[in-house]
């Protein structure tokens, strides 16, 4: 954020994949927590599981350019922010069944990254309400296409706890038992050796 309001990190909706950005930790933080899992004997439930994780983020991949391409085509307007929320909706839907299917991949590897990313995720709540109240144009209070923001505090809150918590969550535990199972397996199979 502090790059953000300092001009020298993008402001842009979303973040733009920026390399700072905090959607890169669920990956680093998944393959930490799946390493030291698996060394302490916790292992996946599912053969593959890997590839499972691998296919789960692919359909999130695939769910977010089906939910999100058409507004992307398009010059928002003040209607475009409304017409967001069936497609936020349907993705958290998604994530959220996807996030389930990962229980059952690595359940206490899900637990773990369900705890973390709920931690994290509250912190960008909270980080929105900050900029917003303070005024600094960041990416934590822009959402969708650029042009369409929210202009008063409720809705930019009630759609960053929407975003966050309903999506960036379940995100969260998909990709952090996806990077997991790929390095326990690694660990699993070092301890095995050693």
């Amino acid at each position: 954020m502090v790059g953000e309001v300092r001009g020298s990190i993008t402001n842009l909706s979303g973040g733009r994949l920026a390399a700072l950005g905090i959607t890169w930790l669920a990956f680093v933080f998944g393959a930490w927590f799946g390493y030291w899992l698996a060394r302490s004997g916790s292992a996946p439930r599912v053969r593959f599981a890997p590839l499972w994780g691998a296919v789960m983020l692919l359909v999130i991949v695939v769910a977010i350019g089906w939910q999100f391409g058409p507004f992307l085509e398009r010059i928002p307007d003040a209607q475009t922010f409304a017409e967001l929320r069936p497609a936020v909706r349907t993705l958290c839907g998604i994530a959220s069944t996807l996030a389930l299917l990962a229980f059952v991949v690595w359940p206490r590897l899900a637990w773990t990254m369900l705890a973390y990313g709920i931690a994290v995720r509250a912190f960008v709540v909270a980080q929105t309400w900050l900029a917003k109240h303070q005024g600094w144009d960041t990416h934590y209070t822009k959402f969708g296409p650029p042009g369409c923001e929210p202009a008063d505090m409720s809705t930019t809150m009630f759609a960053a706890a929407t975003a966050q918590m309903g999506f960036w969550v379940a995100f969260t535990v998909v990709g952090g038992v996806f990077a997991g199972s790929v390095f326990g397996r690694r660990s699993s199979r070092s301890s095995a050796v050693s």
